[in-house]
């Protein structure tokens, strides 16, 4: 049907091995698991009840392995967003 959304899936789970090997194994294994337990718990701004930090970047990620973006794509959208956000 024309205009229908299609529902997509977005479990982080699902790309892990990918979003590991797009970081890279040796920068997964050097990891901050302390600041990622924070920002696990941060929203992403004041009164974001959605997303946290964390939350956000696994879902950028997530789209990154879903769709084969390039690093330089990836780091462009990035880019965008924190001026649209600044």
């Amino acid at each position: 049907m024309p205009g229908a959304l299609e529902e997509v899936d977005f479990s982080v789970d699902d790309r892990l091995e990918d979003m590991i090997r797009d970081v890279g194994a040796k920068s997964f294994a050097n990891a901050d698991f302390k600041n990622m337990s924070n920002d696990a718990e941060t929203p992403l701004y004041h009164g974001s009840t959605n997303f946290t930090r964390l939350s956000t970047m696994l879902r950028l990620m997530n789209l990154k392995a879903m769709n084969g973006w390039t690093d330089k794509s990836f780091i462009e959208l990035l880019q965008l967003l924190k001026d649209m956000l600044s």
